[in-house]
């Protein structure tokens, strides 16, 4: 049986369930992992100027395959969002410095400024990118080159990790299986995203009906319209009378029955009496 996981399956997860139940299985890398690869010399960056895929091996994955792909596309994407970041940062950074080097009410104190930019890079989680300078009456900031480079060599690169041999399924394969998953997650997220009423039998005053999440194929788009009849109110969520609400109707219903029976003659043709009437009301 091959298990999957595009939310990457853990090493603790493939020792402590996987592994002992003899599953094969298909993840990927994280990007720590990956940046391991190269600076252990198990990956080559070269390999990919004139190719988009390889298979490597490496110690630190003793009897398993690791595939190393290139996307031009998504490295092209993963560049373009950085530098987005990167000059968010650097606008809203340049704000500090502003605010630090006023004339009138400066900002002041090394916590003060910290706090300041700080909020500033957890805002756009480029934090590791720029390197700060910071005392009681001055900030800078200045962009890390060579942290940047360092990620930027990886852009585009994933590495799909599997326990399948590969007379079982070839490297191809196994890139194919491993993005297949995608539109697994995204028919799971259909299933579990449609939100459904139900009519339900509960004996409580007030409780009309219940809410439940029912998985559907995802193909299904068509709601779900309240059958006519006395469930129609449960299914459209209407609220119930209440005790007040029920003790009118009784009421009501009182009122109706006496002025049928003030109505109905009690007396036949012939003078006797005609027995017990059912008064005639409308609707």
């Amino acid at each position: 049986m091959l298990v999957g996981d595009r939310g990457l399956i853990t090493q603790a997860r493939i020792e402590a369930d996987l592994a002992p139940a003899g599953l094969d299985w298909i993840t990927a890398l994280r990007a720590p992992a990956i940046r391991g690869l190269v600076e252990g010399g198990a990956l080559q960056l070269s390999l990919f100027d004139e190719r988009d895929m390889a298979a490597i091996t490496s110690p630190d994955y003793p009897g398993e395959r690791l595939i190393v792909c290139r996307n031009p596309d998504l490295a092209r994407e993963r560049a373009r969002k950085r530098e987005d970041l990167l000059q968010a940062t650097e606008r809203d950074l340049a704000r500090v410095v502003k605010a630090v080097s006023r004339e009138r009410k400066p900002l002041r104190g090394r916590d003060t400024i910290g706090l300041a930019a700080g909020a500033v890079l957890n805002r756009h989680k480029v934090a590791k990118h720029f390197a700060l300078t910071i005392t009681d009456e001055t900030f800078g900031f200045a962009r890390d080159t060579a942290a940047i480079a360092a990620e930027a060599a990886l852009d585009g690169f994933y590495v799909v990790r599997t326990s399948l041999p590969a007379t079982t399924l070839d490297d191809a394969g196994t890139v194919r299986a491993y993005k297949s998953l995608s539109r697994v997650e995204r028919a799971f997220r259909s299933l579990k995203g449609i939100d459904l009423r139900i009519p339900a039998r509960v004996p409580l005053a007030g409780a009309a009906g219940a809410r439940a999440r029912v998985p559907v194929p995802a193909g299904l788009s068509r709601r779900v319209a309240p059958a006519p009849g006395a469930g129609a109110a449960a299914l459209r969520g209407r609220r119930s009378p209440g005790r007040r609400g029920v003790a009118r109707q009784r009421r009501a219903r009182g009122a109706a029955l006496a002025v049928g029976s003030r109505q109905a003659d009690p007396r036949d043709h012939a003078g006797r009496s005609a027995g017990a009437q059912l008064p005639q009301l409308a609707g």
